[in-house]
């Protein structure tokens, strides 16, 4: 099988969406066939888009999101059109977080198109996409409308994504998978360092973390709040922060903070292991998420979380994590802590879940068998159609453009 790899990016670099195309390029080139990237593309044009962004916000004062325009959709498409005209052939193309890309690309090649939300969703997600413009909104609707349907097969990375493609754009739920994304580590801990870990609950003090690189969409002010709860309870609670810097840090005795971890360090990446090896609790109260990448790298250390049940989270309540409304308070993730606390066994089999998730499903691996299935599913429809059409013609049936 021969697969054209579409982003604008260069899924060969770490440093693109957070490192998962990278991982999605690795997993894809070892359970799904022969590889090429398509990306990097019209480079220029996103920078421009950006000033563009800029200038509007500054004299306009209106708040627009360019990298879903139509201009730059057309832009794409052209130029993906011609990368594509370079090679032969492909079999099929897979295209992750690419709606812009293909909703104007002209190609007679499947297209399977990967996300972890929609359009709609999108919007308001992060601090930057508040308050878009009449404009804005409908140029980033009108771009996913026709990626959705231009795609021969659309895969999520949550049941949450999925439902809203097929209730907010009259997608068929035959034409709609979930599969989750996995962990983005190089070096998973073993079963055994892992069952070294948690060999028994925290007794003397308990060791909270929090990770996230937006402190106030993650819920870091509730993470803070439950350690807070918790030592006046008389619990040894500290709380280690890393991504971000908290605000007030400096007056907090019992909080950590690594500000940044590159994980495409391998010493950035295996500090982080470590942390979540050495942790008892990982905290994950966050108020937006679409997936939660953070979570599958949790399971693999084995680490119970604790979590909003919101958005794509790959957390299923009291197996990998337990789930705790939106709106819950950082008493709330205090007395979760406390009850695992109160109840050992519980917590073994939460850790003990937390590591059966990740090697059952929560990995790349997985993920890439799973995608090698969708890929081929596809191609054996758009066979069968092929071979259809013929017999048809014969039939005397008309073909749908001459009706």
């Amino acid at each position: 099988m021969k697969i054209a790899f579409l982003t604008r990016y260069d899924p060969r670099l770490r440093t693109s969406w957070s490192g998962i195309t990278f991982f999605m390029f690795r997993a894809v080139e070892q359970h799904c066939g022969e590889v090429t990237a398509l990306g990097p593309v019209a480079e220029g044009w996103w920078f421009a888009s950006k000033v563009v962004r800029r200038l509007v916000r500054l004299f306009l004062r209106k708040n627009i999101d360019t990298s879903h325009s139509v201009v730059l959709s057309r832009i794409l498409g052209r130029t993906f059109r011609r990368k594509l005209s370079q090679h032969k052939n492909f079999d099929l193309i897979f295209a992750p977080v690419a709606s812009t890309e293909i909703a104007f690309l002209d190609t007679d090649l499947p297209i399977i198109l990967y996300g972890d939300l929609t359009a709609k969703l999108f919007q308001n997600y992060a601090a930057n996409l508040t308050g878009l413009s009449s404009w804005a909104i409908a140029q980033l609707e009108l771009v996913e409308g026709r990626a959705l349907h231009r795609a021969s097969h659309i895969v999520y990375a949550s049941e949450w994504a999925a439902q809203a493609a097929v209730r907010d754009y009259n997608i068929s739920p035959e034409k709609v998978s979930v599969i989750p994304m996995g962990a983005n580590l190089d070096t998973v801990p073993t079963a055994k360092q892992v069952e070294m870990a948690r060999n028994s609950p925290p007794r003397d003090e308990c060791k909270l973390i929090f990770i996230g690189v937006d402190w106030e969409r993650k819920g870091g002010d509730t993470a803070l709040s439950a350690m807070r709860h918790l030592r006046e309870r008389g619990v040894n609670a500290t709380l280690t922060v890393v991504g971000c810097v908290p605000p007030g840090a400096d007056h907090e005795p019992n909080m950590r903070v690594i500000p940044f971890l590159d994980k495409s360090r391998s010493q950035d990446q295996q500090q982080l292991t470590q942390l979540l090896l050495e942790s008892d609790f990982m905290l994950f109260p966050t108020h937006r998420e679409a997936f939660g990448i953070v979570c599958s790298e949790a399971n693999a250390c084995g680490i119970p979380l604790i979590v909003s049940n919101l958005g794509g989270v790959p957390v299923k309540d009291g197996e990998n994590g337990i789930l705790l409304p939106a709106e819950a308070s950082g008493r709330d993730y205090a007395d979760a802590v406390q009850g695992l606390l109160n109840d050992p066994e519980r917590y073994l089999q939460l850790a003990h879940g937390g590591r059966h998730a990740f090697d059952s499903r929560l990995n790349w691996d997985a993920w890439g068998r799973s995608m090698n299935a969708v890929f081929r599913q596809v191609l054996a429809e758009r066979a069968k159609m092929s071979a259809a059409q013929p017999q048809a013609q014969l039939s005397g049936a008309q073909p749908d453009w001459l009706k």
